[in-house]
Order: C-alpha cells, then sequence, then structure tokens
C-alpha cells in the first residue's frame, strides 16, 4: 500500500511542479547525453583501432625501416627466414612521398603517400574493400601498368574519380601519368591519402640518384599466427637488422589499446563534467521544489510521517526524474554520438564503425537515475528536517550548528557517492580519484574566488549623477584598463568596456539606472546559485577559449616562417643531370630570393664513435621507451654545401644551438652539425663524437666527426650537414640537389608548374601546400575538440536556464509588485537580461584572463611558440558567451515576466 502510495505521490508532484521539474530532467539528460554520446564515440574508435589488428598492422610482424629502407639484397633475410620455417610469408613495400601538379587548380600542389607494392602478395591481411568499382575488384586484377589505386580520403581531398589521369612525381625522381583505376576505402592499411602502385613497373622507372628502388616497409607472418612465433621473428629480424623497427600484433595490440584508453579517459572526463554540471542543477531545483512544500512536509509529519516516510516519498520523485531524464539523454546521446563522430573521423583519418551498444545505452539511463538521487540527497534530507511548528507558525527555523553539520555531512556524503558513481564510468580507480579529487579542490578554490567577485559585483554603486567626484573612481580603472590593452590588448580592451559601461550607467535616465541596480544586487541575492552558473559558464569558455588559441598560434607559427618576407616557400629537388637546367630555369626568374642549394644522399649509420650501431642501438632502446627508428632517424641523411666556393648555412633557417657552424675552414673535412634531437634521448651525442655512415652507392664508410647542433624550422634534405665533397662521395659522385628558395607568392604555383613541366625530372614543393594541409588536419583536431567540449557547454546552458526560471519563480511576487509599482514587461525583461549579460561577462573574461596564463605557459612548455591572443577571437567568445546567457535567460523569463500583478498579488 505504501509503495502505491509513494508512487502516486512522485508521479503527481513531478506533474505539479511542470517547469521545475522540466528543468530537472533536462539537467539529467544534458549529462547522460554526454556520458552516452562519448562512450559512444570511444566504442567506436575502440573498434576501429583493435579490431582487426593484423589487418591494422599489416600481418604477425610489421618491419619499418625508413631510417635505412632496406635494399633488394637484404630482402635475402627474409626468405632465409622463410626457408628456415621462421616466417610463412611476407611482402615487400616502397614507401615515398608522391604529389599532383593538379591542372584544375593552376598547377596547385597536393601531397600524399606513395606505395608500390607486390599485388600478387600484398597485403598478407585485410584486404581492401573498393568503393569503385563496387564488384569484381582486386588488386591484382587493378594494379598494372600506369593503373593506380587511391584511398577514399584522397579521392575526396583532390576530387579525383575513377579514369581520372595525373602526372604522378615522386620524391626520388620517379615520375610517371597514372590513371585511377579504383578508390579502396579507408580501413585497415588503407588509412588517409595514400596512392598505390605496381612495384614492378614503379622499379622500372628511372630514378634521380639512378640506384634500384628500396623497401620502407615489410610485412610478414608467423607460423599459425601465434604470439611465440611472431615473437621468434621479430628477434631474429632484429638481430639482423638493427636499425628497422619491428611491431608484432600483440604489441600493435597494445599500443593501440593504450591510444584508446587514454581518449577514452579524454572523452568520459567531459562526460563527466557535464554531469557534475547537471547535478548541480538537480541540486538547485530539488531544493526549489521541497522549499515551496515546506507547508505541505509539515503538515505530512504533523499527521505522522517520518524521516524514512519523507525520504522515501521524494526519493522516488528524484528517481523519476532520473529515470526521465537518463532516457531523454540516452535518446539524444545517440543522435550527439553520430554527430560527435565525423568529425572524429576526419581528425583520425579512419573510418569509425557506427555501434548503438545496448548496454552504454542501459547503462546511460542507470547513470541519469542515480545522479538524480546522489544529487537530489542533499535537498531530500534537509527538507526531512523541517519542523512542523516552525512552519505551521511561520517562525524562523534557526539552522544552528547541527544545520551546518548536517550540511557539511551531506556534502561528503555526495562527493562518496559521485566518486562511486565516477569510478564505475572510468573502472580505474586511480584516475577516478584523481580525477574527483582534483576536481573538487579546483572547485572549492573557484568557487570562494566567484564568491569575492560576486559580492564584490553586488556592491557596485550605481550615481545618481555625474559628480567630479566619480573621476578619480573611474579614472584609475579607466588608466588600468589602457595599461592592460598595452600589455594584453584583448582583456585591456575587454576590462576598458566595462569600465566605460560603469561610467555610461552614469548617465542613463533614472528608470534605466534602477534596472542596472535592481541587477547588480539581484546577482548577489542567490551568491551560492549565481557562482554555480558562473563556474559552469567558465569551464566551458575556459575549455573552447584555449583550444581556440592554442590552435591559432599553432596554426600561425607554421605559417608565419613561409608567409614572411625572407622565408623559404619553394623547394626543387633535381638529379645530378638536371641540376644545370634547373639553375639556367632559376637564372631567368626575376624575383628569386633567399636561394640555397644543398646535395643530399640518403645513407645508413655503420657505427657511433666506433661503436658497431647494433650494439649502441641496443643500449640507447634498452628502456623500451624508444626505438630503433628514433635512434637512426637523426642520422640518415647527409646534406652538403660547396664550402670551398663560398657556401654557408643560413643562420635563420638552420640556426645554431651548440657547438660552432661550418665554415670555410671545413672544406674538404669531415666535420659535421646533427640536428638538436641527436644531442637528447635516445642518441645523447656530444660535441666532438664520430658518427660512421655509409649510403647504397658506396658501402665504403666515412667516419664524421660532430662540431655543432641545430635547430631549423623546416626539414632538412639530409639531418647531417657537412661539406659538398662527403656527400658526393657517399653517392657515388651522383647526388641530387635540392633548391630552396623564396618566389613571388602570387604566381608561385605557375612558376614551379613550368619548371616541372620543362624538366620532368624534377620534382617541386610549394611549403605553403604543406602548411595549408597541416592547418586542414589542424583545424579537424580543433574541431573534434570543440565539438566534445560543447557538450560541457550546453550543460552550462541548462544551468543557466534553471537559475534564470528558478529566480523567476522565486522572485514572482516581486515581479508583481515592480509592475504595480509602473514597471512594463518589457523593463522587467531587460533587468533579467543585464543580470545574465553582466554573469556571462564575467565568467568569460576571467576564463580569457587564465586562458592567456595557460596558453602562454603550454606554448613555450610544450610548443616552443610564444602564444598570442587573438582579439578578434577573444572579443567573439565574449560576445558569444554574452548573447548566449541572454538568449537563454530571454527564452526562460519571457513568459514570466508577462505575469499580472493582479494574478501574483492576489495568490502570493
Amino acid at each position: 500500500m505504501k509503495a502505491r502510495m509513494y508512487w502516486v505521490y512522485a508521479t503527481r508532484s513531478l506533474a505539479r511542479g511542470g517547469q521545475r521539474s522540466l528543468l530537472a530532467i533536462f539537467c539529467v539528460a544534458v549529462g547522460v547525453m554526454a556520458i552516452v554520446a562519448l562512450q559512444l564515440v570511444s566504442n567506436a574508435i575502440n573498434m576501429g583501432l583493435t579490431g582487426n589488428v593484423r589487418a591494422l598492422n599489416g600481418g604477425d610482424v610489421s618491419v619499418s625501416s625508413a631510417t635505412a629502407p632496406l635494399t633488394a639484397s637484404q630482402l635475402s633475410i627474409f626468405d632465409q627466414l622463410q626457408s628456415q620455417g621462421v616466417i610463412t610469408a611476407y611482402t615487400a613495400v616502397d614507401g615515398a612521398s608522391g604529389e599532383f601538379h593538379l591542372a584544375a587548380a593552376s598547377g596547385v600542389s597536393r601531397f600524399f603517400q606513395v606505395d608500390a607494392v607486390d599485388p600478387q602478395r600484398f597485403p598478407l591481411e585485410g584486404a581492401p574493400t573498393f568503393t569503385t568499382p563496387s564488384s569484381g575488384a582486386s588488386l591484382n586484377a587493378l594494379l598494372h601498368g600506369h593503373t593506380v589505386l587511391i584511398t577514399a580520403p584522397l579521392a575526396q581531398t583532390l576530387n579525383l574519380t575513377k579514369g581520372a589521369t595525373e602526372t604522378l612525381y615522386t620524391r626520388e625522381g620517379r615520375s610517371m601519368e597514372v590513371t585511377v583505376g579504383g578508390i579502396i576505402q579507408d580501413t585497415g592499411l588503407f588509412q588517409g591519402s595514400m596512392l598505390l602502385v605496381n612495384l614492378a613497373d614503379y622499379a622500372a622507372l628511372p630514378s634521380a640518384s639512378h640506384l634500384p628502388v628500396t623497401y620502407s616497409a615489410i610485412y610478414a607472418d608467423a607460423p599459425g599466427h601465434t604470439d611465440a612465433n611472431a615473437t621468434r621473428a621479430e628477434k631474429l629480424i632484429q638481430d639482423r637488422l638493427p636499425l628497422v623497427t619491428i611491431q608484432t600484433t600483440k604489441q600493435a595490440l597494445a599500443s593501440n589499446q593504450a591510444q584508446v584508453q587514454q581518449v577514452q579517459y579524454f572523452l568520459q572526463l567531459v562526460g563527466l563534467l557535464a554531469l557534475l554540471i547537471g547535478g548541480v542543477g538537480i541540486v538547485n531545483t530539488m531544493q526549489v521544489l521541497l522549499r515551496r512544500r515546506r507547508i505541505e512536509i509539515a503538515i505530512l509529519k504533523t499527521v505522522g510521517y517520518q524521516r524514512g516516510d519523507l525520504y522515501a516519498l521524494f526519493g522516488a520523485e528524484a528517481g523519476l526524474i532520473g529515470l526521465v531524464g537518463g532516457a531523454v539523454g540516452a535518446v539524444a546521446g545517440i543522435g550527439a554520438s553520430v554527430l560527435v563522430k565525423g568529425p572524429v573521423q576526419t581528425s583520425l583519418q579512419i573510418v569509425l564503425p557506427t555501434t548503438f551498444d545496448a548496454r552504454t545505452i542501459a547503462s546511460g539511463v542507470a547513470v541519469g537515475f542515480f545522479t538524480a538521487l546522489i544529487f537530489g540527497l542533499l535537498p531530500i534530507v534537509q527538507a526531512g528536517e523541517i519542523r512542523p511548528q516552525a512552519v505551521l507558525r511561520e517562525a524562523a527555523e534557526g539552522g544552528g550548528w547541527w544545520g551546518r553539520i548536517l550540511t557539511g555531512a551531506l556534502l561528503l556524503t555526495l562527493v562518496a557517492l559521485f566518486f562511486a558513481l565516477s569510478l564505475s564510468i572510468l573502472q580505474n580507480f586511480s584516475v577516478a580519484a584523481l580525477a574527483v579529487g582534483g576536481a573538487g579542490a579546483f572547485f572549492i578554490v573557484l568557487s570562494l574566488f566567484f564568491g569575492v567577485i560576486v559580492l564584490l559585483i553586488s556592491k557596485l554603486p550605481v550615481a545618481e549623477s555625474f559628480h567630479w567626484r566619480l573621476i578619480p573612481l573611474f579614472g584609475i580603472p579607466l588608466v588600468a584598463a589602457v595599461a592592460l590593452t598595452a600589455l594584453v590588448p584583448p582583456l585591456g580592451m575587454l576590462c576598458l568596456v566595462a569600465v566605460i559601461a560603469a561610467m555610461v550607467a552614469t548617465l542613463l535616465p533614472r528608470a534605466w539606472k534602477a534596472n542596472v541596480k535592481l541587477a547588480l544586487r539581484n546577482v548577489g541575492r542567490q551568491k551560492a546559485r549565481t557562482v554555480t552558473t558562473l563556474l559552469a559558464l567558465y569551464i566551458g569558455v575556459f575549455s573552447i577559449g584555449l583550444i581556440l588559441v592554442l590552435g591559432q598560434n599553432i596554426s600561425a607559427a607554421i605559417g608565419s616562417y613561409i608567409t614572411s618576407g625572407n622565408g623559404l616557400n619553394a623547394e626543387i629537388i633535381a638529379s645530378s643531370a638536371d641540376k644545370p637546367a634547373v639553375q639556367q630555369r632559376l637564372a631567368q626568374l626575376p624575383a628569386v630570393s633567399h636561394e640555397v642549394v644543398a646535395s643530399f644522399t640518403q645513407v645508413a649509420p655503420v657505427a657511433v664513435n666506433g661503436r658497431p650501431i647494433a650494439q649502441f642501438v641496443a643500449s640507447a632502446t634498452a628502456g623500451g621507451k624508444y626505438t630503433a627508428g628514433d635512434v637512426g632517424g637523426v642520422m640518415n641523411g647527409v646534406q652538403g654545401y660547396d664550402l670551398a666556393h663560398g657556401a654557408r648555412l643560413n643562420a635563420t633557417d638552420t640556426p645554431l644551438s651548440a657547438g660552432r657552424t661550418l665554415r670555410a675552414s671545413d672544406a674538404g673535412t669531415r666535420n659535421a652539425l646533427l640536428p638538436l634531437a641527436a644531442s637528447q634521448a635516445p642518441s645523447n651525442l656530444k660535441l666532438g663524437e664520430t658518427v660512421t655512415v655509409a649510403s647504397q652507392a658506396d658501402q665504403t664508410p666515412i667516419t664524421l666527426t660532430i662540431v655543432g647542433f641545430y635547430s631549423s624550422k623546416l626539414p632538412q634534405l639530409g639531418p647531417i650537414l657537412t661539406d659538398s665533397a662527403v656527400v658526393n662521395t657517399l653517392s657515388a659522385n651522383a647526388p641530387q640537389y635540392g633548391f630552396r628558395m623564396r618566389l613571388d607568392p602570387k604566381t608561385i604555383d605557375a612558376t614551379l608548374a613550368k619548371i616541372q613541366s620543362a624538366i620532368p625530372g624534377v620534382i617541386t614543393y610549394n611549403f605553403t601546400d604543406f602548411a595549408d594541409q597541416y592547418a586542414m588536419l589542424l583545424n579537424n583536431l580543433i574541431s573534434v575538440l570543440v565539438a566534445v567540449t560543447s557538450l560541457a557547454m550546453l550543460a552550462s546552458v541548462i544551468i543557466i536556464a534553471n537559475a534564470v526560471a528558478l529566480a523567476m519563480l522565486e522572485r514572482r511576487r516581486e515581479l508583481g509588485i515592480l509592475k504595480a509599482l509602473g514597471h512594463t514587461s518589457r523593463s522587467v525583461l531587460g533587468e533579467v537580461l543585464m543580470e545574465n549579460g553582466i554573469i556571462g561577462f564575467t565568467s568569460a573574461l576571467l576564463a580569457l584572463a587564465v586562458v592567456v596564463v595557460a596558453a602562454t605557459a603550454l606554448g613555450k612548455l610544450a610548443f616552443n611558440l610564444a602564444v598570442v591572443i587573438s582579439t578578434p577571437t577573444a572579443l567573439g567568445v565574449v560576445a558569444a558567451t554574452v548573447a548566449v546567457c541572454m538568449a537563454v535567460a530571454a527564452t526562460v523569463a519571457w513568459r514570466a515576466t508577462r505575469v499580472r500583478p493582479v494574478e501574483v498579488l492576489r495568490y502570493e
């Protein structure tokens, strides 16, 4: 009987609550929507990266040899291993950077990965899925001659379709006219912008170095596809090829799972943040719901209901709010996951499966239920402590020490229960403890600070008229704002706006001044609620602001060197035979500046300080933190300057970090500069030490002495910088040449296209295209982060709606009196909008102030760049925040401000 009564009471109370009940449901729904949406995206990422690991890894064992590409003779090692039964099959791939000069885009270059493969043996696992042609397609059938295959992202980026014909150029100087024979779906090994060409046909093309193809990747299968056999094959390959990086399917799975776990933690923490913000809204709403029932609660206790009965009654009501909100949020989360998944796919450049996991959706409903109970606990217990005598006599409750102790205990209980909820979602005690504990401490400190800010705002004076005594009052903040504008323009301008607004307020008509004063005082009426709103907005604005500022600065830093007046913006790679023709063409151009000519060739390190490279690599990678590629990547090529004839390194292009630069006295010597990374882990090389290298063209080792370390804004043609005589020896007098220069940005594409057409053997690069492609990837990443953090921002918007709606309910009598005294609906609404505009402006200003500090610190420590806050971005973020706050307030308060005074004063 009691259970039926609890159910009937709870359902009818929710119906009576009307708008208040809807607000509580929305608070739960937004938090659950974020949790469900981000968990579904996380599940999709997990399936995309850990589904078919052998297909992602290319086989049981993948061998990467980008540092020292393998020669045809070295493939005999894999033939031996196959004959010994260590591996059952293998396939070799020659990977290179390729480009098209698109005629439809006036010669604009687009870069992508070119993989030359044997279609009869590649891939070992994970056959490609074709989008065009839709049936009967295979690598073996389509990949031959000048017919190539491209992945869907490349087709989309370059707007290419089956049958399209373009001229392909690769960094090795190979070129051919190709026809697109099919488009491959973006899965497994075929991810990102990629072009596949037949290895035999590709190897038949002449290269700039006149050397045969080398192999940057080998994929192999182990007997039975077992981890033990794959590990055995890994050890034997590493012993014979110390410079390659090897990954088994077990290692690939562990690596992908680690990456997925980090992404999952991030998405789950964002979801928990949205849930926490929504939970605060539940507390506010439940407090108002139960406060308006004080007489009802007093009567219930008078007729014999105990605290336990009241807890059950109101707990059932909170549970219903949680169930309904959880169901609504779970359904909304499905839709939100589809929206978020799009930019995530673009950013990660992988195809994510669309999955609607029933367990995740059901757990979202459960999360909503428990969230409502957890955050409803505080107002429910407080309501149970109501004394009937005090309520019925309209006497003061008199909280005292007991009330404070009870509130403190309830808050601690709430934290403990929310920690348990977080633990159930994160499934990691330390992460949950750090998240809840760290966030709790942060929110407490921030709430105290915001409490002081709210108090100050609520006490701001509004002068009845302008007086000379106000000049010092406004003068000091005005001077401070102007000074801040000189240091940090966006913050200074925002502070200037606030000071000018305060000055203008003294000149407003008396009725408007009354609204300004009401708005300021109302900010401090419900300090806890205002602080909560400020906190929720602050989190959202800070997250989005930091992402935008860092993204803009990183993108600007990449393009600044290229777009600056003296920066390099073009490069031409030519063979020794084509070098004179390139020089002749460049001499005829009127606008070539900052020209740098260097020879280069690829090498492999043989020894370091006389120590065999195998031993050096084994020692440097012993801790498991680094790979052989990390060691050899700083020593896999040499770049030479004709020091004897006055060639010098440009200090702007390659600034010196330690030691000395190369000079004329180094001509004919074997002194060299290495990149700064070589002096750091894992190589840890020092000045005066030696590096011995050899090349495919000339196997005779050459020992180079390190005289300096450099840093570079652009990648070098070879990481080791030395005299050109060294490069000539290592390349058997057939080096490639790199011409770096600055061309007129307006005609750069047309100029490079003419050179490419006149000298087919060269390959040209417009660095601006690299910057554009990187900027596109960066923008995709920013879109993902903004989309994810916007879910938390949406919870903040619900908090604003909640706070305004509760304020309108609490001030209903006040609104009626104001209108009875002559205030119009427009006037009352204007005061509400002004109040929430002040809250939005304050939260955005404080968030941007911290963004300046955080972005500056991150820029210096993580990205080594000076961060500049864009004034339009800062003003736009603040204006958007204020606009959202006022729009939400107007939507919620519109009807409430049109209440008739007689209706309010008659029944209140």
